[in-house]
This record gives structure tokens, C-alpha cells and sequence, in this order.
């Protein structure tokens, strides 16, 4: 057998030559396809340390002495990171989870650095391979088979080739019928070849005492050859979502996901990962329904059957009650028109359905605020234009004093009807923000004088998400207690959290308290002894990011106001900034009693 691989030679050591050229002009030429593609780059990698490897080789087999075979078997030390770069290559390729960015040091522990060691001991020892003279042919390199490091090395390689196979093995029986099956195939096939050469050289050939030039670059030519058809044939790394997507999944702000016509997630995105509240790592073989309510998920199918395409579909993600997405889609075919999958763009508008509900909100009560501003106005210049008339008609008349006074008391109720409104107006008007509940409370309480009356607050860490304008509610609740509480000496301000998740602030005194035919009542504009808008207004304000507020205290015990927080509305302590000051120059005249 021997006079035969003898005869072989030549031949043998020409597959060196075309293995080098054929893998470094299809590694350049699949890079240049898709230089921001990491498939594309890593399969560059693969052919260039390849092409070193067989430059090598053949140097090594066409040396003339001992010292010029021992130089390039030395300088050919590092072949082993072409099989960590190959099996490198083939995770990346079909998608397994430890060729994510995350996963990289799983890799670097279980490929590269043993990679790295092997090659820095061939490169400085002979515990690997020796060079030795043989006749008829020259020096050869032998292995140091009773070396436990060289059986180690063996055993590292057939690992790491064997994890090559078998990943693009179960991705090809994994993927559809179609393109990607294709492609998964031939991949498969060409590393296998690769393996089956290696192991010829590696095992079979020393086991029966014939060292000659190393096989596995024949699986090389094969396994480019194959390549090369798969590009050609398939649109191998150009086309596959392996190839093409991951680059726009991780510039994208919205989520990205990619999944199978039964639903089950191939890729997805870090955006993705982050809307779910899972790691990206956990979401490939997942069903998308595990994340989307099965009725949009049914919705999103029969969208995609009967339209084609769909957007904008609306969803609340199972587990996250707080949280809408918006969501639209596509099929997926692959070249011969088979369906594929179905990728979805999935955008959070938590925060933009918060702020339409607050614009709704704030139209509204605005309408209302006209209609009740031109009424309350509309009488008072009646009143106002009576008792002008009458001072107009007998100006020394003996009650032109009381008519004066009740002039002007018209033209200041005008007055504070024009100012409301313009208070009124910059409800919703700004976003609404993290604030944090206790500067809230202790600068309202700061900023009201509550001479002989004991204002105690025991207030969560916490942070609410209200309009700006939510300090006046807190504002108004103490300054009722104070101007319509009776005798009121002591005002407490407790938080509690509900069993579903809702924060009740609770503002207590021991004053006449509020009788039940008016617990409702006094939420009502023009409802009470003065103007009748603080408590309307602070409802109207809360109720913007739909916190609510209502009276549950005891008549002749003392009033109990709860503002009831709703989960997805406070937080605790986190960053929220605090909003205006209630005493600021739009001033403190609404702060009275419905």
C-alpha cells in the first residue's frame, strides 16, 4: 500500500496547491459579498488559516533536509485553530445558540485556548510530531503516538470536528424543506468529507505505518467545491437569514423576530429579547406564543393568510399586563416560493398609548371647561352688567355702595373663572413623568401654612408616573382639610400597597369628615362653599395616567382621601424627576373645595 501512496505522491502534494488557492480566492470572494455578515467573516477566517495550513504542508513535503522539513513543520504549528475556526464557523452558521456574542467565552474556553495550546507545544516541543527520515520518500513528520499530549491533541480535534458535524447535521434536519435545507446540506456534507479525510491521515494510514502528505486537503478541495455550488445554486451567505439578518438585529431599536411557519422563533433580536423580558440566548426554538396572547398570535396568522402583510396589530405580551406593542409583519418565501416563516417588528408603545390616553383625557375635560367657563362667566357679566345699569341710571342712589361691592365681587369671580381655565389648559399639555411621592408631598406641605395643626407623613420610597401638574392635587387634598375640615388638628399622610399591586396614599384628619350623600358629590364642579373646583380639578389631574382618587373617611370622625395608584403608574425609587412646584406663579386658587 505503501508503493502506492509512493506513486501518489506528487498528486497528492498538488492538492496541497490547489486546496491553498481554491480556499483563498472562495474565502476573499465570500467575504466580499457580505463583509458586516460574521458567517461571511468567519468563513473567511476558515479559508485563510486553511490556505496557511496547505502552504505548509506542501513546503514541508517538498524540503530537501532535515532542518527545512523540521522550519515548516514548525511554522505550521498552528493548525489547530483551523479546526476551531471550522467548527467556529459551522455553530455560527447553523444559528446554535453558543455562537451568540453572549456564549463567546463558552467557545473561546472550549475551542480556541486549547487550540492555542496544542499549537504553542508543537511549535516548541517534539511531544507532537518529530521529523524523521524515510526511504523512498525523504523526511517525513511523524506523530509521538505514545505521547499523551499528541492523544490528547487527536482527541481534541475529533471533538471539535464531530461538534461540527453534528450541529450542521441536526440543522439540516431541523430546517424546512426548501433553500436553507439546501444550503445546510451541502455544509454538512463538505465538513464530513473534510472529517472522513482527516481521520485517514490521522488514524487509519499511521496505524498501518504509511506517513505521507496529509489527506484532509482533498476534503478541503471538496468541501470548497461544495461551497462554491451553494453559493452559486442556493445564495449561500448572501440570502440566509443566518447571513443577512444578524447585522440589522442588532442595529435595530425595534424587536425583530423570525420565526417558522409553526410558529416557532429562529432568530430574534436583543430589542426583541428585552420587549419580552427573557434573554436573547432563550428565545430560538421558543413559540412566538409564548410570548404574544394566543389571540394575537391568531390574529397575526390570519392577517399573514388573508392580507399577506398587516401592521400596527396591537398586543399586551403575556406576563407584562402594563406593557402594548405594536406589532406588524410579513411572510417569508423562500427562491422557489415556498412559505418560510413569518418575521415580525415589534415596537413598545406603552409610553405613546399612555400619552393619547392623556390627550383624550385632556380633550375632554377641556370641552367640559368651556362649556362650564362660558356658563359661570356668561352669568356673572349678567350680574356685573344689572348693577352697573343700576348705578348708571341713579349714581347717588343709597345703595350704589352695596352695588359697587357687588360689582367688583363679579369682576373677581370672573377673574378666577379665567384663571382656572388657564390652569385647566396645561392639563395633559406636557408628557407625564416619574416624580418622586415624597418631595412631592413634603414640598406641598412646606408650602401651605398650617398654623397649630400636626401634618405627619410616613411615605413609601416610591416614584409615580403623573402629569406634571400632580403636586396641586396633593396641594388641594391638604388645603380642603385645612379650609373645610372644621376643627382639624392633626393630618396624617400614609402609603399602603394593595394585594393587586395598587399604592393607596391616604390623606387623614380628624375633622367633621364628609357626609356619604356627598362622597361623590364633591368631586363635581361648582359642588361645595367656595369656587368648587380643587377636588375636580386634582381628579381631573390624577386621572390623566389613571390614578384615581375617591373619599372613604367617616362623617363626624374625620375625612380619608385615597388616591389609588394603579401598578404600572409607581415604581419604587429609581430616578423620576420631581414635578413643578404647586406654589408657582400660576398660583394657588383652584386649591378649594368642590
Amino acid at each position: 500500500m505503501s508503493d502506492i501512496f509512493t506513486i501518489l505522491f506528487p498528486i497528492l502534494v498538488g492538492f496541497c496547491v490547489v486546496s491553498a488557492l481554491i480556499t483563498y480566492g472562495l474565502g476573499t470572494y465570500v467575504f466580499a459579498r457580505n463583509p458586516s455578515s460574521a458567517v461571511n467573516r468567519l468563513f473567511l477566517a476558515v479559508a485563510l488559516s486553511a490556505t496557511y495550513w496547505a502552504i505548509g504542508e506542501f513546503f514541508i513535503w517538498y524540503s530537501a533536509g532535515y532542518d527545512g522539513c523540521l522550519f515548516w513543520l514548525k511554522a505550521s504549528s498552528f493548525w489547530p485553530l483551523v479546526i476551531a475556526l471550522t467548527a467556529h464557523f459551522t455553530l455560527a452558521f447553523t444559528g446554535h445558540p453558543l455562537a451568540q456574542q453572549k456564549k463567546h467565552g463558552v467557545l473561546l474556553a472550549s475551542l480556541y485556548l486549547p487550540a492555542l495550546s496544542f499549537s504553542l507545544i508543537g511549535l516548541s516541543t517534539d511531544l507532537i510530531y518529530t521529523v524523521a527520515f524515510q526511504p523512498g520518500t525523504g523526511y517525513v513528520y511523524l506523530p509521538a503516538s505514545a505521547n499523551p499530549v499528541y492523544v490528547a491533541g487527536r482527541a481534541y480535534a475529533a471533538f471539535a470536528m464531530l461538534w461540527a458535524v453534528y450541529a450542521g447535521i441536526s440543522s439540516w434536519r431541523r430546517a424546512r424543506p426548501g433553500r436553507v435545507r439546501r444550503q445546510n446540506r451541502l455544509v454538512s456534507i463538505g465538513i464530513a468529507t473534510v472529517v472522513v479525510f482527516g481521520a485517514l491521515s490521522g488514524l487509519v494510514l499511521p496505524a498501518f505505518g504509511i506517513y505521507t502528505v496529509n489527506l484532509v486537503f482533498i476534503g478541503i478541495v471538496v468541501f470548497s467545491l461544495l461551497i462554491a455550488y451553494a453559493v452559486h445554486r442556493y445564495g449561500l451567505f448572501t440570502l440566509s437569514p443566518q447571513a443577512a439578518v444578524p447585522e440589522i438585529l442588532r442595529t435595530m431599536p425595534d424587536g425583530l423576530v423570525l420565526t417558522d411557519m409553526d410558529g416557532r422563533v429562529i432568530t430574534a433580536n436583543a430589542s426583541a429579547a428585552e420587549v419580552f423580558g427573557v434573554a436573547e440566548a432563550d428565545l430560538p426554538g421558543q413559540p412566538v406564543g409564548r410570548f404574544i396572547p394566543d389571540t394575537a398570535y391568531a390574529s397575526i396568522r390570519a392577517a399573514v393568510t388573508e392580507q399577506g402583510r398587516f401592521s400596527d396589530l396591537e398586543a399586551v405580551p403575556d406576563g407584562k399586563k402594563d406593557c402594548v406593542l405594536s406589532i406588524a409583519g410579513a411572510p417569508v418565501s423562500d427562491p422557489d416560493g415556498e412559505p418560510a416563516g413569518i418575521v415580525l417588528i415589534i415596537r413598545d408603545i406603552t409610553g405613546r398609548k399612555a400619552a393619547e390616553t392623556a390627550l383624550r383625557t385632556a380633550n375632554q375635560k377641556l370641552s367640559l371647561l368651556s362649556q362650564l367657563t362660558c356658563h359661570d362667566i356668561g352669568n356673572d357679566i349678567t350680574a356685573l352688567s344689572w348693577y352697573l345699569n343700576l348705578l348708571s341710571e341713579d349714581g347717588m342712589h343709597p345703595d350704589g355702595d352695596v352695588y359697587l361691592s357687588r360689582s367688583v365681587e363679579a369682576v373677581e369671580k370672573i377673574k378666577k373663572h379665567l384663571q382656572f381655565s388657564h390652569e385647566y389648559q396645561m392639563i395633559g399639555v406636557y408628557q407625564p413623568v416619574w416624580q418622586p411621592l415624597e418631595a412631592m408631598i413634603v414640598r406641598a406641605v412646606s408650602s401651605i401654612p398650617h398654623p397649630g395643626i400636626e401634618i405627619a407623613a410616613s411615605i413609601a420610597p416610591v416614584e409615580i408616573h403623573a402629569d406634571p401638574l400632580s403636586p396641586k392635587a396633593v396641594y388641594n387634598l391638604l388645603e380642603n382639610a385645612l379650609r373645610h375640615g372644621g376643627n382639624v388638628t392633626t393630618i396624617s399622610i400614609t402609603t399602603v400597597e394593595r394585594t393587586d399591586g395598587t399604592l393607596v396614599v391616604a390623606f387623614e384628619d380628624d375633622g367633621a369628615g364628609v357626609d356619604d350623600g356627598e362622597k361623590e358629590k364633591i368631586f363635581n364642579y361648582h359642588y361645595g362653599k367656595n369656587t368648587g373646583f380643587g377636588l375636580a380639578f386634582s381628579r381631573d389631574i390624577l386621572s390623566v395616567t389613571e390614578i384615581a382618587i375617591r373619599e372613604t373617611g367617616t362623617a363626624g370622625r374625620g375625612a380619608r382621601f385615597e388616591i389609588l395608584i394603579p401598578p404600572r403608574a409607581w415604581r419604587p425609587v429609581g430616578g423620576g424627576e420631581p414635578g413643578p412646584d404647586p406654589t408657582d406663579s400660576r398660583g394657588q386658587e383652584t386649591a378649594e373645595e368642590g
